[in-house]
């Protein structure tokens, strides 16, 4: 097998970064088969491409037909209509416009809410937890906080998440990383077809109750003065919202983090000892284990990138995770240090017009996280071996044994 296929290899997930150091050092731009793409492994690289007018972010027809080869979908199936109106796969002018759509869910006011909500969230179910002992702080914490966000800062209704989750897990599926789709196309674009019935159900308050001030009743609020988009335009939206609060990237970020901590007591007493510390562990965390660990863009004419030509059409995938270890930007990029001064250069939220709108309400609940985890636990270390799922694109832990003290 050669270093690129690798990539392709399950096996890699607990540990890829020897592998990009190499990949980085060797072949830096190649053709990773089992992705049908060009992987791009250095800082520089991805930053460049991913501000770059001639890769778009416009891809998901040619995502389709790298993991389902031979199947067309018509203009007016649910896959193409979401896609092509969500601000994660659009440019400008489109995306613009859906970005502005937005705003009033993400505006000062409201993310000082979203921070106290959060804060009591985190304080609640660190609380939770027995005094001392053996816990799966998979299932436990880092997977409880992001549904707990979700309902009471998001605004997801309770009651709806048992419908809500399994439906986000399949389609979630459709993100698997370089290997075989573990899901039938007909069933994810029934799984998408559901979210978006039951999205328009939420909007017109014929589900749950959504809780007043939360990210969803403001955009709920918003749409009556709305003339950046559609109602269809502000449905997809919303569709990809409860999509990403139940995807694996906050439960894995949070649980990479507890394991960066408990395997690294000192950074414990850096983070307790020194505010600065503090306020830099959610960059941290997430350039030393991005959940992540690549994102897609799609080459709109011929392009030459690190001595390699990519034509026309072509996938690029630009691996974040390899980046943000990259020791052209970063000094003793693997080691975990709360210290570092330019953390909050990675990628792991993109950068440029792309950037992650969600990417102040990850931090805090990262931040947050930490705060109430730490401080009620300063003595937190592993007690077991962590075992890893086997998607590399959205890494993460299936669980975490971790002992209390």
């Amino acid at each position: 097998m050669t270093e690129s296929m690798s990539l392709s290899n399950p096996l890699v997930v607990p540990d890829p970064y020897p592998l990009y150091s190499t990949l980085a050092e060797r072949e830096p731009v190649h053709r990773c088969e089992g992705l049908n793409a060009w992987a791009v492994m250095r800082y520089d690289d991805c930053a460049d491409v991913l501000k770059d007018a001639r890769f778009k972010a416009e891809r998901m027809e040619e995502v389709l037909g790298s993991k389902f080869p031979g199947r067309h979908l018509p203009p007016d199936s649910i896959y193409h209509r979401f896609t092509k109106n969500i601000m994660m796969y659009a440019d400008p002018p489109l995306h613009t416009a859906l970005r502005r759509s937005t705003q009033q869910a993400f505006t000062r006011a409201a993310h000082d809410h979203y921070s106290r909500v959060i804060k009591r969230v985190a304080y609640e179910l660190v609380a939770s937890m027995p005094d001392s002992g053996e816990i799966d702080a998979v299932a436990e914490l880092a997977s409880r906080l992001p549904v707990q966000a979700a309902v009471h800062a998001f605004g997801v209704p309770e009651e709806d998440l048992e419908f809500v989750m399994p439906v986000v897990d399949v389609l979630m599926t459709y993100w698997s990383g370089p290997q075989d789709q573990p899901v039938e196309l007909d069933l994810l674009l029934d799984r998408l077809e559901n979210l978006h019935v039951y999205s328009l159900e939420l909007l017109q308050g014929k589900r749950g109750k959504v809780v007043p001030e939360t990210v969803i009743a403001r955009l709920a609020a918003a749409q009556a003065e709305n003339g950046d988009s559609t109602p269809e335009q502000t449905l997809h939206q919303l569709v990809l919202l409860i999509m990403a609060l139940f995807a694996p990237t906050t439960p894995g970020s949070l649980s990479s983090g507890i394991l960066s901590f408990a395997t690294n007591p000192g950074q414990i007493r850096r983070f307790l000892e020194d505010e600065a510390c503090a306020g830099n562990a959610a960059n941290e965390v997430v350039r030393y284990n991005a959940s992540n660990q690549f994102t897609w863009r799609v080459a709109t004419t011929d392009v030459e990138l690190n001595g390699k030509k990519i034509e026309k059409g072509q996938n690029v995938a630009l691996f974040l995770g390899s980046a943000n270890r990259d020791p052209r930007v970063f000094e003793r990029p693997n080691e975990f240090d709360l210290d570092r001064k330019n953390s909050g250069k990675h990628l792991s939220f993109g950068t440029g017009l792309h950037s992650c709108l969600g990417r102040q309400i990850a931090n805090l609940e990262l931040t947050w996280f930490f705060t109430a985890l730490l401080t009620r636990f300063p003595g937190i270390e592993p007690a077991g071996t962590p075992t890893w799922n086997p998607n590399l694109e959205f890494r993460s832990l299936r669980s975490l044994p971790l002992r209390l003290g």
